[in-house]
């Protein structure tokens, strides 16, 4: 008898909703419930903070009992560096995210350095320093470009690229003297700047074996042409054609397996999905940005619609270390995720306004992640509203589908980025 799945979703954002509708396809689904989710849930899949809680552990294992929950997927950053894969472990129901401890990847910018110095993976150069005297000491007798990095989480807000002293010397007033980041800024780490091509891969792992899916590159200024402020990302599209095969081997040989070994010699497997943030040189050659313990939100929006298998069954067994040894089942084409998002947005988005999306035509899937239902009326949240996804024989089909789509969107003051997929095209 095939295993059926009451799966338990935690997040709320476009990643989230991608995940669900995955999730919700999978003929082994026996049940899904989802906190908090956003707008876009149906209202019977939502769980209220009357029922569960992801920071009281009693009130969260109380909940995973009762309702029989088998396994939990969890989609951002911050439960799972605040331990709730250890939670799970305790009580004995599989989690697909990594543990605490292997969170720190990306809980903590030096742990990550550390690891990738100590399993020879390459990266750029650093240092690390806890007070702001000593890093801009430093930084006055490094050559520029730098990149300044509060260790901890900062909601992707937290990295300064610096052409000059004084944009040095602005981001390190932010982290110590200004406390922008909170404990998050406690502590420093400037690197030497990587030129080349960025692209993000995701990684699915049950500690020893791994699944690669295709890799992504998202647009991460709020404005046409690269130029505003960085954002959690304006919009991707995948496959990226600068990871070659020749790049993913050395992708995998380089950085993945040589992580994967440190964790397991550490005593800590990494169990869940790994985010490899790539920089890619003009001779092939991949270096780490960073590393993410869970999927990048939009990159997961536009990845999933090329999956040609049901992935659940591989969250499953990555969360209980069956991860079977081949390569995913994908479909041929290309495809990309357009964000609209809010007038005023990285720093201070607009909000309430009434949004009218027609329903999902031809490929086109609409993804939510700042909405929410305001009794008969969808209403805007957040920054990042929702992510417009299509699939096609080229990369040029899926685009123009996305944005087709936007034009028959009536949401006012709200704004989107005309060139996704330009690198690309």
């Amino acid at each position: 008898m095939e295993h059926k799945y009451k799966v338990l979703l935690i997040g709320s954002g476009g990643r989230e909703h991608a995940l669900a509708d995955v999730i919700s396809k999978s003929i082994s689904l026996e049940s899904l419930k989802v906190f908090p989710g956003n707008g876009g849930f149906a209202s019977e899949l939502l769980l209220g903070a009357d029922e569960i809680s992801i920071s009281d552990k009693t009130k969260f294992l109380e909940y995973l009992n009762v309702s029989k929950t088998n396994l939990v997927v969890v989609g951002p950053e911050d439960p799972l560096v605040n331990g709730i894969a250890d939670w799970c472990a305790e009580v004995g129901i599989p989690c697909f995210g990594p543990s605490a401890y292997c969170a720190q990847v990306e809980g903590s910018k030096h742990f990550a350095k550390e690891m990738m110095k100590r399993a020879k993976v390459p990266t750029a150069s650093f240092a690390v320093f806890t007070d702001h005297e000593s890093a801009w000491s430093y930084a006055q007798k490094e050559m520029l470009p730098l990149v300044v990095k509060a260790d901890g989480l900062a909601a992707g807000k937290g990295v300064t690229v610096a052409f000059e002293l004084k944009e040095v010397k602005r981001a390190l007033d932010e982290i110590f003297l200004e406390s922008k980041f909170g404990q998050s800024g406690n502590k420093v780490v400037i690197e030497s700047f990587l030129e080349g091509e960025e692209a993000s891969l995701f990684v699915i792992t049950d500690g020893d074996r791994y699944m690669c899916l295709p890799a992504a590159q998202d647009h991460k200024r709020a404005y046409d042409g690269d130029i505003g402020p960085n954002t959690g990302g304006m919009g991707a599209y995948a496959p990226a054609p600068i990871v070659t095969d020749t790049v993913l081997s050395k992708v995998k040989k380089q950085i993945i397996e040589p992580m994967l070994d440190d964790f397991r010699r550490s005593g800590h497997p990494y169990k869940g999905l790994l985010y490899v943030g790539l920089m890619i040189t003009k001779d092939g050659d991949p270096n780490v940005v960073e590393f993410n313990c869970r999927f990048g939100d939009p990159e997961t929006q536009c990845v999933l619609r090329l999956l040609d298998e049901d992935i659940l069954p591989l969250f499953y067994a990555a969360a209980t270390g069956n991860l079977p040894e081949r390569n995913l089942k994908l479909k041929s084409g290309s495809s990309a995720v357009v964000v609209l998002a809010a007038k005023g947005y990285p720093d201070a988005p607009e909000k309430g306004m009434v949004l009218e999306i027609p329903a999902n035509e031809g490929n086109v899937v609409v993804y939510h992640a700042g909405t929410k239902k305001d009794n008969a009326s969808l209403v805007a949240s957040g920054g990042r509203i929702l992510g417009i996804t299509s699939f096609g024989n080229t990369l040029k089909d899926a685009i123009q589908d996305c944005y087709a789509f936007l034009m028959k969107v009536k949401a006012p003051n709200t704004y989107y980025r005309k060139d996704i997929g330009r690198r690309a095209l």
